[in-house]
């Protein structure tokens, strides 16, 4: 972690989404957002993997390395967050589906398994370690 400079990109990630985020009325403070101006836009953002675990774990206050070693979003899924507002200034993020693939099988797709690794260590055609 430390030879791939894995905090300096990590923090560079998180400053560029609250930049973006601040343009849209939301100002990081701490652990939270302060709802400057909040709205109801979309952002729409496309990106791989690791970059999705990183944004998610700066707006959900976790480590990443849960995101990247437990959950698996497969090429061209979907992950949707939204903003919500219990009490009036403050801003939190909340992920109603990760890496869906709904979308792939409604269009008579298979879902790519380049994001996984074998289930079984015996499976030949599958990704190893």
């Amino acid at each position: 972690m430390k030879a791939g400079n894995v905090r300096e990109k990590y923090d560079m990630v998180c400053s560029g989404l609250d930049e973006l985020l601040k343009k849209h009325g939301y100002e990081r403070q701490g652990l939270y957002y302060r709802a400057v101006e909040p709205n109801n836009d979309t952002i729409v953002l496309f990106c791989h993997f690791g970059v999705e675990c990183v944004m998610l774990s700066h707006l959900l206050n976790i480590s990443p390395m849960l995101l990247w070693h437990g959950f698996c979003a497969a090429p061209s899924s979907i992950t949707s967050i939204y903003t919500e507002e219990r009490r009036k200034g403050i801003a939190s993020f909340r992920v109603s589906e990760f890496g869906s693939t709904a979308h792939l099988y409604a269009a008579g797709e298979e879902p790519s398994f380049a994001a996984r690794f074998c289930e079984c260590y015996d499976n030949p055609d599958e990704r190893h370690d």
